[in-house]
């Protein structure tokens, strides 16, 4: 398997304010694959603050290499916790995707491995017909 290093994140700005509500934009070491940000997505940390807080929809995670979320002023302690612990769970869970991969790029290796050997064959029982 390729060394592949966890996404971290840089740095966190309040880029809106409406209200009580900010808007957050976290920029990450790096653009995430697909898969990194459909692990994002499903990370379910435990969410702590008011109730508003805890019932808002999830972050939203860009293949930029960002995550924006707007959330009540008086919860950004809990918001920066969540998705500090989000991108952990997500690192967490990509390194199955990545062992997943591996597997099928193995599998895949050995199936072409035997149907050349196959082919291989084919060919030598054509030539010996001559």
């Amino acid at each position: 398997m390729s060394s592949w290093e966890p996404i971290g994140i840089t740095s966190k700005d309040a880029v809106d304010v409406e209200g009580d509500q900010v808007r957050v934009v976290w920029s990450l070491t790096r653009r995430p694959d697909i898969d990194w940000a459909r692990e994002f997505r499903g990370a379910r940390a435990e969410r702590h603050g008011s109730p508003e807080f805890v019932e808002l929809p999830e972050p939203d995670v860009r293949l930029a290499g960002t995550i924006f979320w707007t959330v009540p002023a008086a919860d950004l302690r809990g918001a920066v916790e969540y998705v500090r612990n989000c991108v952990e769970m997500a690192n967490r869970s990509y390194l199955d995707v990545l062992a997943h991969r591996e597997e099928e790029r193995r599998r895949r290796e050995e199936e072409e491995r035997a149907k050349a050997a196959r082919l291989e064959a084919a060919q030598r029982a054509l030539n010996e017909l001559d």
